[in-house]
């Protein structure tokens, strides 16, 4: 028998409309829910530096306590004519749209099992419940996330993976762009007069490698642009892309050797080019025997789960923590096909995940 409560709040989350950057109604349900439950949530300042329409959810209980426990408020895509289907012992959409199990279904794994123990009055370990905007985009939430000064250990509900499996390492991706110059000229009248900055893009790119690098790297071109019209030889283009690793250090050699091809490409051809990279988010990777490890592993095993430490090869708001010095992993929820119009959780796994969050909070 489905836990009918957590269903329900499920539901009523992922009906919520909140893209990224966009989460205000999201966020206004979690502090009403919590306030409801006579606990100090509020909104953090986040919003001042990170662009969304709220800042994130940060709710200490019992002074906030030595860990949190987070999920993310965003979507990737617009929820807001989705139509969510309980059947067969799962959750999908119809679909014709995004369900919002990532991560709406850790938001209510967490909000369950919370009001789940004020209900019953059962005593509660200090802790922090933390829900934080724009994950799907740029993390600025969780970066910016204002934390309790004793909080040295996070708890993320929002991996696909399933319950039990919990990801102690994740990459970290660096995002790099060359601006090409070219020269523009007429493509009809003077076309050697010109330098193509989209060919100079394309020869580069050609005498490159990208994609599996080795079994924890990899590299991609993500977008181009350029050009201004089908008469004008281009003089500029614009290259986007990442590199992505477990290991840090085998960042900076790609993007050392991705920016030596760019550049010579633009002066064999008599152009120029200014390569920038910066990280999106920094890898993390934490021994079985660590503290945030040996937590997770026993909470695990009291929901009666077999812990599985993994390697992930996404990134989550685990890497924004881990990145503040807050020693994090991200449990498995087993929310399927993130992003995509067939997306579904198992009320199995949902139940599982609200259970993971019982045997944290409880005493």
């Amino acid at each position: 028998m489905a836990n009918t409560r957590l269903v329900e709040l499920f539901l009523e989350l992922a009906k919520l409309d909140g893209l990224s950057g966009k989460e205000a109604p999201v966020a206004a349900f979690a502090v009403s829910f919590l306030k409801e439950l006579d606990l100090p949530a509020r909104q953090d300042g986040a919003a001042a530096v990170s662009g969304s329409d709220t800042g994130n959810v940060v709710c200490p209980v019992g002074g906030g306590g030595d860990f949190v426990l987070l999920a993310h408020m965003d979507t990737a895509r617009s929820t807001a004519s989705t139509r969510q289907v309980v059947a067969d012992g799962r959750i999908t959409s119809d679909g014709k749209g995004q369900l919002g199990a990532d991560n709406r279904a850790g938001m209510a794994a967490i909000l369950c099992a919370v009001e789940r123990a004020v209900n019953s009055g059962q005593p509660l370990k200090p802790f922090t419940i933390a829900f934080t905007t724009q994950e799907e985009t740029s993390m600025a939430g969780g970066l910016n996330l204002g934390l309790p000064p004793g909080v040295r250990c996070g708890f993320v509900f929002d991996s696909s993976l399933d319950p039990g499996e919990y990801a102690i390492a994740s990459p970290g991706a660096a995002i790099f762009s060359a601006r090409v110059a070219g020269k523009p000229s007429h493509a009809g009248i003077a076309p050697e007069k010109g330098v193509c900055a989209i060919r100079i893009a394309a020869r580069a790119i050609s005498a490159l490698e990208f994609g599996r690098h080795d079994e924890e790297t990899t590299s991609n071109i993500g977008t181009i642009t350029g050009g201004e019209a089908t008469n004008v030889v281009p003089g500029s283009a614009l290259v986007r892309g990442e590199v992505r690793s477990l290991d840090i250090a085998r960042v900076p050699p790609i993007l050392d050797r991705i920016k030596a091809g760019f550049e010579k490409a633009a002066a064999d051809a008599g152009g120029g080019v200014q390569f920038d990279w910066a990280w999106d988010f920094k890898p993390y990777r934490h021994a079985p025997d660590s503290e945030v490890c040996r937590l997770a592993a026993a909470a695990l095993c009291a929901a009666g789960l077999e812990p599985a430490p993994v390697p992930s090869h996404g990134g989550s708001d685990a890497n924004s923590l881990n990145a503040k010095g807050v020693a994090t992993v991200n449990f498995g929820i087993g929310a399927r096909n993130p992003h995509a119009d067939d997306e579904y959780i198992l009320l199995d796994h949902l139940e599982k995940a609200t259970e993971v969050v019982w045997q944290l909070i409880k005493k």
